[in-house]
């Protein structure tokens, strides 16, 4: 017997649909259609070579993280791909340990879903590991106003360098500071007084995977170390009951204050007051000679004294 096509239609959704709902039951992911759609493919997969690994990026939205299971590296040394490794979904790299320099390596990166189904491809990644350079040496700072100068030692002629900070002692990311390689050994970062940071450097050659050498050794940057220099040009306008002082404020942005000391008799410098500004009000009187110094404060260490002598009121008659 032949059934018209509406009603074999409605025969057919009549079984299948709840065929699917049921199959939907107890399983892992959203119980509606959407989990057998096709995940997203992952895509901007780069790599990059390291002290004999090739490190792969790759990037992938969160918010299809609930559709997919997992990621499946593929990796091919001729015209197939093999897979390589499978990662979790919150992964975004993978380090490929078994490699040897002059052989090309091809890449790519795919997701599956909860229910085995695979993404599109990413974009493949290409790379051809060459010998890295050494570590360059020496690596040293230098403050200027809230800037942090760096510079280093080149190992051989012709690398590039990049550089890279971190929070956390050891542990840096794939990303360095500047944007393209340096040409120069050497390089300038702004920094906050109330963080530590540690950096290190690699030496690289121009290639397009970078193939980076080994790091420097690691440089700690503490702004507490920080010494202010000494304040100038001190002013005193003794009066009868106080003195007046003022000075030129320090260069240093990170200075927080002054601390202010007064002698008098051949005494010891004792302590008097500190000040934010350069100016300060001395309340004693100053009809007894005395000398003074003035002090900058940086995040945590005290500069050198800078001096004013020979401070007295003399009364009009």
């Amino acid at each position: 017997m032949k059934f018209p096509r509406i009603t074999r239609l409605a025969m057919i959704a009549a079984f299948v649909l709840p065929a699917i709902l049921l199959c939907s039951c107890g399983k892992k992911g959203d119980p509606t259609l959407r989990t057998f759609m096709k995940p997203e493919a992952p895509s901007s997969l780069t790599a990059m070579h390291r002290e004999g690994t090739i490190m792969l990026q790759w990037h992938y939205e969160r918010s299809q993280e609930a559709l997919i299971a997992e990621f499946i590296v593929l990796r091919s040394t001729g015209t197939d791909f093999q897979k390589l490794s499978h990662l979790e979904k919150t992964q975004r790299t993978f380090v490929d340990r078994d490699i040897k320099d002059g052989t090309t390596y091809r890449y790519k990166v795919i997701a599956q879903s909860f229910r085995g189904i695979y993404s599109g491809d990413s974009p493949v990644a290409e790379a051809s590991p060459a010998a890295a350079p050494q570590p360059p040496g020496s690596l040293s700072y230098t403050v200027s106003g809230n800037t942090v100068a760096l510079s280093w030692s080149p190992r051989n002629a012709g690398d590039k360098f990049n550089v890279y900070r971190t929070a956390e002692k050891g542990s840096y990311g794939l990303t360095p500071l500047n944007p393209a390689p340096l040409s120069e050994p050497s390089f300038t970062d702004t920094f906050s007084v109330n963080k530590i940071v540690y950096y290190t450097v690699r030496s690289l050659t121009g290639s397009s995977i970078r193939d980076e050498g080994g790091p420097s050794e690691e440089l700690r940057f503490d702004p507490a170390d920080l010494t202010p220099s000494a304040p100038e040009n001190i002013e005193a306008y003794p009066a009868a009951d106080r003195v007046f002082l003022a000075w030129t404020a320090s260069p240093e942005p990170w200075v927080t204050g002054y601390r202010v000391y007064r002698r008098t008799g051949g005494s010891e410098y004792v302590f008097v007051g500190k000040t934010q500004i350069p100016t300060f009000v001395d309340m004693d009187s100053a009809l007894t000679r005395r000398d003074y110094r003035i002090t900058a404060v940086g995040p945590a260490k005290e500069g050198p004294a800078a001096e004013i002598t020979d401070i007295v009121h003399t009364p009009q008659r």
